[in-house]
C-alpha cells in the first residue's frame, strides 16, 4: 500500500487541518478577549495558538516528505516547487471552490455569505497571480538571493 492510500496519511491530513483551524480559532478568541479587556485570557489563547501552529507544521513536514501538499497533492520542497503548488491551490479556489460555494449559498438564500465567497474568489485570483509572477521571475532568474552578509541582518 502506498503512503497516500494509508490511514496514516488521512490521519496526518486531518490532524494538520485540525491544528491549523485551532490556531485560527484561538487567534480569534485572543482578539475577543483583548476587546473584553482580559489580557490574561488573551495571552493564554495566543500561546495556545502558537503551540497549535507548531503541531500543524510538524504534520505538514511529514506530509510534504511523504505525500506532498495536502491541499493540491503536488510536491512540496524548494521555493520553486512550493510556488507551483501555491499557484495550483489558489487557482482551484478562485475557479472552482469559491464560485461553487457562492452558488450554493445563494441558492440556499444566504446572499451575504455568497457575496463573501465571491469576494474571496477575487482575492484568491490575485494571490494566484502574485504566486505565478514570483514563479515566473524565479524561473527566469529574476529573483536574486540577498548577499549572505546582508541576509543575516534582514
Amino acid at each position: 500500500m502506498s503512503f497516500t492510500e494509508s490511514k496514516t496519511h488521512q490521519n496526518l491530513k486531518a490532524a494538520f487541518a485540525g491544528e491549523s483551524q485551532a490556531n485560527r480559532r484561538y487567534t480569534w478568541m485572543a482578539q475577543v478577549a483583548e476587546k473584553e479587556g482580559l489580557p490574561e485570557v488573551a495571552s493564554l489563547f495566543k500561546h495556545s495558538a502558537d503551540g497549535e501552529t507548531g503541531h500543524a507544521l510538524k504534520h505538514l513536514m511529514y506530509l510534504a516528505a511523504k505525500a506532498g501538499d495536502p491541499a493540491t497533492g503536488l510536491p512540496l520542497g524548494d521555493s520553486l516547487t512550493n510556488l507551483k503548488s501555491a499557484v495550483a491551490g489558489e487557482t482551484y479556489e478562485y475557479t472552482d471552490m469559491y464560485p461553487e460555494f457562492a452558488r450554493v449559498a445563494r441558492e440556499e438564500g444566504h446572499a451575504e455569505i455568497a457575496a463573501w465567497f465571491e469576494t474571496l474568489a477575487k482575492v484568491e485570483r490575485f494571490h494566484a497571480g502574485r504566486f505565478q509572477d514570483a514563479l515566473t521571475r524565479l524561473q527566469a532568474g529574476g529573483i536574486a538571493k540577498p548577499d549572505a552578509d546582508i541576509a543575516k541582518h534582514i
